[in-house]
């Protein structure tokens, strides 16, 4: 397993985003330097990106970019792939594509957390999970048209109303029956959802693709309560063997947030 940072692409200023901003090249400097070996970019508007230059921009640093992020759409532009409004759902799947665009240049997966939105309350509940899959099936055509996946992460329920725990993400995406379709769990919300770290993971174990590691105060692994050596244990025997990446508020700075956070996860693994 290898460890990766969550980095926002430099355009992206969201108070929300569990990731770092600023500086793109400066932040990759600083990740390369403590140990890192990828970088997961949360991007906003991914067709505004130059890719090449991105590419250029991250070679440098010897990092490899190991998932493309898509929250900081969400959260800016109040786009969602399940909506009740037609043109914001069409919006947030056009926005999506682009992501697996650039994604593409990279040759690496998607991750879909909060930006798949909610399903409507009482008697729509039904019409939008209807919205839900077409979206996930439309996306994960999309990416599997490009030897990609999209990676849904089971979110909280203060959040979203679906797919919300591990056995139920991983029982929608087994259902959907699609190559293009994956997990990415992330401890934060598994420490809410969840009631055994290991058991989560041991039951979505064939369809894990990525992780994402923060503590349960979204701070740096080591600052709460969340028992890694249980997640490592967990994940070394399913044979995992992608990418950690830190998904974390950058407390009390971000490098001393990085810095944290890998001394902790490299001395379990």
């Amino acid at each position: 397993m290898k460890l990766s940072y969550g980095v926002a692409t430099s355009d992206v200023k969201s108070a929300r985003l569990p990731s770092a901003q600023g500086d793109l090249a400066g932040n990759l400097r600083t990740l390369a330097d403590i140990g890192y070996e990828g970088v997961e970019l949360s991007v906003w508007r991914p067709a505004d990106l130059d890719a090449s230059r991105l590419a250029r921009e991250v070679a440098p640093s010897g990092l490899a970019v190991c998932c493309v992020h898509t929250a900081a759409i969400g959260f800016e532009d109040k786009l969602w792939l399940c909506h009740e409004e037609e043109a914001v759902r069409r919006a947030a799947m056009g926005r999506l594509k682009e992501a697996v665009d650039l994604a593409g240049r990279f040759g690496v997966d998607v991750a879909v957390g909060s930006f798949r939105g909610k399903l409507m309350e009482g008697e729509g509940r039904e019409r939008s999970l209807g919205w839900m899959r077409d979206a996930f099936r439309e996306g994960a055509d999309y990416a599997a048209a490009r030897c990609l996946r999209l990676l849904l992460e089971p979110y909280n329920r203060f959040v979203t109303n679906f797919a919300n725990g591990t056995e139920e993400s991983a029982a929608f995406v087994r259902g959907m029956k699609h190559e293009g379709l994956g997990l990415l769990l992330d401890t934060f919300h598994m420490n809410i959802e969840d009631p055994s770290f290991g058991s989560a993971i041991y039951c979505a174990r064939d369809r894990i693709f990525h992780m994402h590691l923060t503590d349960n105060n979204r701070m740096y692994p080591g600052a709460g309560h969340i028992p890694f050596a249980e997640v490592i244990g967990a994940l070394k025997a399913i044979g995992y063997g992608g990418y950690l990446s830190i998904q974390i508020a950058q407390k009390p700075d971000f490098r001393t947030a990085a810095v944290r956070s890998h001394g902790h996860i490299r001395s379990l693994l």
